[in-house]
């Protein structure tokens, strides 16, 4: 078996379909399930279960590419005589409210285990930064996955996921009592981006609909104002400190509310790419950040 049998397998399993694999590689369609049947001989596996034209890989087929891929990755280098130390840059999109998050520990580790690697970080809004991604402009982003997330040419890395919760100044009495809210001012986050929709939609539901007395661009500014004593705000606190650092009340939301997803995209394509795939992994591993303090529940009754 010749290892390019071993990428014709891996081209179909990205692009989902044999005529769009004999294509990227240059050859023909007979030739392509010539090779697939190769391999399938070799490992005594089958490689995917066809229907009509489409064709779905098994479990067996993905776990191969999973782990052959960056060999051949290795392989190609030394036939083009390059090094195999990981070097190069990774153009990397990161909203603003997961830059303290994520990037500290990121770049940490990868100070450790791959100093060659650069990473050139371009904030931005969630939907800027995925269109980014899908047009080639960014390697990979960190955004707030939206519900109707293209999984058909991108990938999704859950990095996160944030429940909503309710923010009102510490001196406040009953913030616990949605008859008291219904009376007090709140705070909106923009209203253009995600995670202001979300929290929009819930805080008008809790302050009887009454619209915000303020609306912010920065979630540090509006918990600074909540802290102020201005008003509440139903938020997402996807760092610890920055409850802890102002003088707030935090109140979890005890009904069906939904989570916020923080989620690295990239373009599938781009999934056997060294610098990504090592990117990928060290965000993986990168652990969830503590629960929040407070354990006081909203009484909805």
């Amino acid at each position: 078996m010749r290892l390019e049998f071993l990428i014709t397998v891996m081209t179909i399993v990205d692009k989902g379909s044999f005529a769009l694999a004999a294509k990227a590689v240059n050859i023909t369609p007979s030739a392509v399930s010539m090779q697939v049947k190769t391999v399938e001989q070799y490992f005594e596996k089958t490689l995917f279960n066809r229907t009509g034209q489409s064709v779905t890989p098994t479990p067996f087929a993905r776990d191969l590419c999973q782990r052959v891929g960056p060999l051949l990755k290795e392989v190609e280098q030394l036939r083009n005589g390059q090094q195999t130390s990981i070097a190069g840059r990774l153009k990397l999109g990161t909203i603003s409210i997961m830059q303290p998050v994520i990037l500290p520990p990121l770049f940490n580790q990868l100070r450790q285990s791959a100093p060659g690697l650069e990473i050139t970080c371009v904030p931005g809004r969630s939907q800027e930064l995925i269109e980014a991604v899908k047009v080639g402009d960014l390697d990979a982003a960190i955004v707030a996955e939206p519900a109707t997330a293209n999984h058909r040419q991108l990938e999704w890395q859950l990095l996160k996921e944030t429940p909503f919760c309710l923010i009102s100044p510490r001196r406040t009495e009953n913030a616990d009592n949605i008859q008291s809210l219904s009376s007090q001012p709140w705070i909106a986050y923009d209203r253009t981006t995600s995670l202001g929709k979300l929290s929009r939609h819930l805080a008008m539901t809790l302050f009887g609909g009454k619209p915000p007395s303020l609306e912010l661009q920065s979630l540090e500014g509006v918990i600074s104002m909540v802290s102020s004593g201005y008003g509440s705000a139903v938020v997402i606190l996807p760092d610890p400190r920055l409850a802890k650092n102002y003088d707030i009340e935090t109140i979890p939301l005890n009904y069906d509310t939904p989570n916020l997803r923080f989620s690295l995209v990239n373009r599938k394509i781009e999934n056997r790419d060294k610098l990504l795939i090592i990117t990928k992994k060290i965000l993986k591993d990168f652990s969830s950040i503590d629960n929040l303090s407070s354990s006081k529940k909203l009484n909805t009754e």
